[in-house]
């Protein structure tokens, strides 16, 4: 009786440590997204769709974006809040450019950052550059990779206006 408890405890630890196939059950299909499918095409809101939700946004200005600390550039900083539909409408548009994926980050530094929000939590951050040429850009980070667009005209116009508008916190 003894043996068989063993042998029994035995069994179950075995089968216990045996890893199962997965399902092929609709409960644990995964879709593809939009970065599996990347293509010239990929929008930054299509890579991530809660963009679509944005009521308000925070941008931030860096202070010194080309000083010579290349490390810490990014910790002084000021700031403009709005929730105005021009400045929301403007940045969707932007944001529905051609992507250009790179896995490492481009040598231009960031002017600064957008933090987007929807009903008062932040959710995203995006980065921008207008220092012109290659260093003209929005991007935002998924999974370790780093999504690029050209900045528009109009969107460059509103970094402009944010920065003079801007105010230290």
């Amino acid at each position: 009786m003894k043996h068989t408890r063993l042998f029994l405890l035995a069994l179950l630890f075995i089968t216990a440590c045996v890893q199962q196939t997965p399902s092929t059950d609709s409960k644990n299909t995964v879709s593809a997204s939009a970065e599996d499918n990347y293509n010239a095409n990929t929008t930054i809101l299509m890579l991530d769709e809660r963009l679509n939700k944005i009521d308000s946004l925070v941008f931030v200005h860096y202070k010194d974006p080309l000083g010579k600390d290349s490390l810490r550039y990014t910790r002084f900083y000021t700031q403009y809040s709005t929730t105005e539909a021009k400045e929301i409408s403007i940045l969707m548009s932007q944001i529905t450019q051609p992507t250009e994926r790179l896995e490492k980050v481009k040598k231009c530094r960031s002017e600064g950052k957008i933090w987007c929000f929807t009903k008062g939590e932040i959710f995203q951050t995006l980065y921008f550059s207008d220092f012109g040429g290659e260093c003209s850009f929005l991007f935002f980070i998924k999974n370790g990779l780093f999504y690029y667009c050209k900045l528009q005209s109009n969107f460059k116009q509103i970094i402009k206006n944010t920065k003079a508008l801007s105010k230290e916190i």
